[in-house]
Formats: structure tokens, C-alpha cells, sequence
């Protein structure tokens, strides 16, 4: 009588892989609406604040500035006083949504709500610069940013650990990862630039205010 073994291979080695696949989905977490500082779901129909929300070096909201070569202030930064609140930004999701509600791991574009006068777009984009050592985040386009490369992917918002806080996440088109941001000191501000988890101990971690909306621009 011939063993079974090997007439059962195939059918085996089909049904391992999806025991392998269904149980690492099973263990990814599931999306949920994001908080914010008062403990109300984040909306793609209002405004918000972005505040530092771990310890480290204090700070306060985000803005944008300048930077060598740079004569529109394009590039993102987290301003050094802690009382200050910064620039608003809005949450837009990309692709099909049930409601407005930003949840972990949604694709989004992020903007502030204030564009400056000199700038094609207020909608961050990351830029990958030779003469910067490392890929910053910044805002407008091509045009705004000669010579430098805009790197295509889509941004998201995820919890931070197990801590209360969240982090924003970049994910490249061309690679398989989601990276995060750090904070490196810069001229007028600390400047969000993009690590793996391994090699920044420090991952920006952030909470959103909501903010009163107002129609005075900023430029």
C-alpha cells in the first residue's frame, strides 16, 4: 500500500498558507476612530491643532518655515514655545468612507488650513533633498520645490505603543513599509524628518486639539 503522504502535499501546503495568512490578520489591530485631547472622534469636517503629546524636548504646535535655498516657507516645523499653538491642519481620506471620522490606518492627505501666498499647496508632502541628511516634511508641490524630489505615498495616523498618544506614519509607494517621524533640531524650528522605528527612539507622538475655525489667514 503507498503512503498518502505525498498525494496530501498539495492540498496541505495551500491550506499552511492560509492558516499563516488568516492568523497574522488576526492579529494586526483593527482600525478605530482616533481621539482627541477631550476624547471626541477626529472629523475630516473640522480643524485641529497639532500638539506634542510625549515628554523629551518640549514644544509646541506645527508651522511652516524657511530653509537654505528655500525662500518660501515650505518646509514643516515644530515651533520651540510650548504656548504656542501653531498652524490648523484638516484631514482628508482617500477612497471610499462610511462617515467622516478619521480612524487608524486610513490613508490620508493632510494640509493646513492656511496656505501661504507663495505656495502652490498647503497639502504635506515629503521631500527627499540631497543637501539635507535626511527625507523632511514639507508642503506645496514640484513646482515649489526645484530640484528636489517629492517622494509619492500616502500619510496615516496611528497609536503610538501602548501610550494614549498617536504618531503620524509615511507609507512610500515604492516600499512595503510604513516609516515615522522624528523631530531634528533646525534654524527656526525642529524639523519632522522620517526614521525607521529601530533607529529613533524618540518617535514624534502627538494628540489633536480642535480648534475654533477662523477665516483670518496666517499670510
Amino acid at each position: 500500500m503507498k503512503s498518502s503522504s505525498s498525494s496530501s502535499l498539495p492540498l496541505t501546503l495551500p491550506f499552511l498558507l492560509f492558516a499563516i495568512n488568516f492568523a497574522s490578520a488576526a492579529f494586526m489591530d483593527p482600525p478605530v476612530m482616533i481621539l482627541d485631547q477631550d476624547g471626541v472622534p477626529v472629523s475630516a469636517s473640522a480643524e485641529y491643532y497639532v500638539a506634542q503629546f510625549n515628554g523629551g524636548q518640549t514644544g509646541g504646535g506645527l508651522t511652516t518655515g524657511l530653509g537654505s535655498n528655500i525662500t518660501c516657507p515650505l518646509i514643516v516645523l515644530q515651533v520651540y514655545d510650548a504656548l504656542v499653538n501653531g498652524q490648523k491642519v484638516k484631514f482628508t481620506t482617500r477612497g471610499t468612507k462610511s462617515d467622516d471620522k478619521i480612524r487608524t490606518g486610513t490613508p490620508l492627505d493632510i494640509e493646513f488650513v492656511d496656505k501661504p501666498s507663495c505656495a502652490s499647496s498647503s497639502k504635506w508632502v515629503v521631500v527627499d533633498d540631497s543637501k539635507y541628511p535626511g527625507q523632511w516634511l514639507g508642503i506645496g508641490d514640484a513646482a515649489d520645490l526645484p530640484g528636489k524630489k517629492i517622494i509619492d505615498g500616502v500619510f496615516k495616523i496611528e497609536k503610538y505603543s501602548f501610550l494614549e498618544g498617536y504618531k503620524f506614519t509615511f507609507c512610500p509607494t515604492a516600499r512595503n513599509v510604513c516609516l515615522n517621524f522624528a523631530r531634528l533640531e533646525d534654524k527656526n524650528g525642529r524639523r519632522l524628518i522620517l526614521v525607521n522605528e529601530t533607529s529613533s527612539p524618540i518617535i514624534f507622538e502627538v494628540g489633536f486639539d480642535k480648534a475654533v475655525t477662523s477665516s483670518n489667514p496666517l499670510f
